[in-house]
């Protein structure tokens, strides 16, 4: 079952479950600038619809389907024409969302979830898109707005990414300089605990490295600088 109808952003369903499908349309036809073009019942009909030249700028991608899965679909998507997708599932595995994130899906839905998150899913395309279809070359902190939305996804609970990338600017400012905690809490305008706890964070990344400055009296200070001065 398919359908065609023209507007800004074309997006495809793809999902088996005929009253979930509606939801999803009703959701994507009520936010300004997107329609639903096509709904496709599996992996397969899918397909069907691109090979026999049928165009989309975001795929809503239910990973668990009839015939071949939601995955499938997916890899056969990144060998040829890129239309964003976003992911909607019932799976939690670790492994499941890392694969995903290899093959570059915009955004991970969680069966069941709330309107308002799909809705949030929508923006987040939106506004990529809008940043990718500049006149000109992007500037470093357009290009470090469409990043910070993945990494929105990676970092632990707890953690900002509004914080984080104030600690890497502190880190940037000291330039090749190891720094301690303390001066760099004071440049980021965080606590001194709050700053340990993001370069913890970004040693596990491999984007900090560390080392114990024994000069001075009592116990050895940890200091820190970006892995990306140290090649």
């Amino acid at each position: 079952m398919w359908w065609f109808r023209v507007t800004d952003w074309q997006v495809m369903i793809v999902e088996d479950d005929e009253k979930v499908a509606s939801i999803h349309r009703r959701i994507v036809d009520a936010q300004p600038g997107f329609s639903v073009r096509a709904i496709a019942s599996s992996s397969e009909e899918a397909h069907a619809m691109i090979r026999r030249g049928a165009r989309f700028d975001l795929i809503l991608l239910d990973l668990s389907l009839p015939g071949a899965d939601g995955t499938s679909l997916l890899r056969a998507l990144r060998s040829c024409e890129r239309p964003e997708v976003i992911a909607i599932t019932a799976a939690r595995d670790p492994k499941i969302v890392q694969s995903l994130l290899h093959l570059g899906v915009l955004d991970y839905l969680v069966k069941p979830f709330a309107v308002e998150r799909l809705q949030q899913a929508l923006l987040g395309f939106r506004d990529r898109m809008r940043t990718l279809t500049p006149d000109g070359q992007l500037d470093q902190q357009a290009i470090d707005a469409l990043y910070s939305h993945l990494e929105r996804k990676l970092i632990p609970k707890g953690l900002r990414p509004n914080t984080l990338e104030a600690i890497r600017m502190a880190l940037r400012e000291a330039n090749e300089r190891f720094s301690s905690a303390e001066e760099l809490a004071q440049t980021a305008s965080v606590a001194r605990v709050t700053a340990r706890r993001y370069l913890e964070y970004l040693i596990t990344a491999k984007q900090v490295e560390m080392h114990l400055d024994y000069n001075g009296p009592g116990r050895p200070r940890k200091m820190y600088r970006l892995a990306e001065f140290s090649a």
